[in-house]
């Protein structure tokens, strides 16, 4: 190696593969040690694992992207409608007008909507997230969550199908009801113009299942691995051209997981999702006792 042969080598990049296969990025320098008489006798080898730089280098990037994204489209509607309105010629009808601050009024909300979530994230990984955690009934919340979203979006079909009976769960209502909507938003978001949605629910031994299905684009596998990673967008350009930030399931994930819960996704292109969340039931199922 040109190292041990009396050069420095700093600041080389490489990749290695690992025995289980997988990859790092590297950062290799090498250095020769001699003696008194300028001999080469040993050899400084330092390899530094810069995978996890280079990720958060990724995300700053993605960060200012996908924000700045974000940010313009809305402040540009607002401002386009503002100045419109502003104008001292234009003579507008009682119909024309209510539409154009109608649309500043939306626009208003999405920003609010998006610096609430920013906000919400810096605090994740702050770990700043509390939780009142305390026995919650989660059929009267699910069936709230449904009437809200009746008025939202009417043209939307739910089907609620819950099992009977179904058991306290360990949690905190503000939080559970902000990722059921969430999840509700998503999947009319990545549905065709009359989402039809069902959202179901039932009990394990030790735990209730909540779960969101839709009939909509789907996501690939590749995209599966890292969608609840924080401002990961779907690769499809579908999906690429709808609103968002890439911060709601992070969000999902985060709430649920302080739950001591999981949340996973089923899903396949062109036929439809499923996102399940778990919560920790408030008594464990007593199961039968079986003598031998």
């Amino acid at each position: 190696m040109q190292a041990f042969a009396g050069q420095i080598v700093v600041n080389r990049e490489m990749i290695i593969t690992a025995r289980d296969g997988q990859r790092f990025e590297v950062n290799v320098s090498a250095s020769c040690v001699r003696s008194a008489r300028g001999e080469p006798i040993n050899g400084i080898l330092t390899v530094h694992d810069v995978t996890r730089e280079r990720e958060q280098e990724e995300q700053r990037s993605t960060f200012i992207s996908v924000i700045s994204h974000e940010l313009q489209t809305p402040i540009a509607i607002i401002k386009g409608y503002a100045s419109t309105l502003a104008r001292t010629d234009a003579n507008f009808g009682e119909q024309a007008l209510r539409s154009r601050l109608q649309a500043i009024e939306e626009e208003a909300d999405r920003l609010n909507s998006l610096v609430g979530n920013l906000l919400y994230a810096s605090r994740i990984q702050a770990n700043g997230l509390q939780m009142e955690i305390a026995p919650l009934d989660l059929v009267p919340l699910i069936e709230r969550v449904a009437r809200h979203l009746y008025v939202k979006c009417p043209e939307a079909t739910l089907t609620l199908d819950i099992s009977p009976n179904l058991p306290i769960v360990m949690a905190d209502r503000e939080r559970i009801e902000e990722a059921l909507q969430n999840l509700l938003d998503n999947a009319i978001k990545y549905s065709p113009q009359h989402p039809a949605l069902t959202l179901a629910a039932r009990a394990t031994s030790e735990e209730v299942i909540v779960s969101i299905s839709d009939l909509g684009m789907g996501i690939s596998v590749r995209d599966q691995v890292q969608i609840f990673d924080r401002f990961h967008r779907v690769g499809n350009p579908m999906a690429q051209s709808l609103p968002g930030a890439g911060l709601g399931l992070y969000i999902c994930r985060a709430i649920v997981e302080a739950h001591g819960g999981r949340i996973w996704v089923e899903s396949a292109l062109r036929q439809g999702s499923t996102f399940s969340f778990s919560l920790p039931r408030e008594e464990q199922a007593q199961l039968p006792m079986v003598m031998f």
